[in-house]
């Protein structure tokens, strides 16, 4: 019998046994700012790349369209520690975890690949909503879900 990490469904783009998802990011000119070093906001959307990635973008879509959910920022904290420059390749970590019946947090982490240097910890949660109101996180998303208490 398989143990439920050997059965997590092919939509769960990149997560293994453990809850962590890994997805590469390089920093191009268009994401620094005057200084050379990768503007803040800009690390907000490699974190969101990231969460959106461990479904996918059509799969979200798809949530979207044929049962009306959404997933909404409810809150985002982050911790700017060094800054990633010009032609750095980035590692966004990803941790999520169900922290009620209607949010999923995630833990993320950026991490310069060369050195394995933490730029950027970010915790943020999101509430699942359906016509602008909270409903729980869909069962077959919440099976393979950590729970943090």
């Amino acid at each position: 019998m398989k143990s439920k990490e050997e059965e997590r469904p092919e939509f769960w783009n990149g997560m293994t046994e453990s809850p962590l998802f890994r997805f590469p990011i390089t920093v191009y000119y268009e994401d620094t700012d005057i200084t050379g070093v990768v503007y803040h906001a800009n690390y907000l959307k490699y974190c969101e790349r990231a969460r959106s990635e461990i479904l996918g973008a059509e799969r979200l879509h798809q949530i979207h369209q044929k049962e009306n959910l959404s997933f909404l920022v409810y809150r985002a904290e982050m911790n700017f520690r060094r800054g990633a420059v010009l032609g750095d390749r980035l590692e966004v970590q990803t941790q999520p975890n169900l922290t009620g019946q209607y949010r999923i947090q995630f833990l993320q982490n950026i991490i310069r690949s060369s050195d394995q240097q933490l730029l950027v910890k970010a915790v943020i949660e999101l509430v699942c909503i359906r016509q602008e109101k909270p409903v729980p996180v869909p069962d077959w998303i919440q099976e393979y879900l950590p729970t943090s208490n």
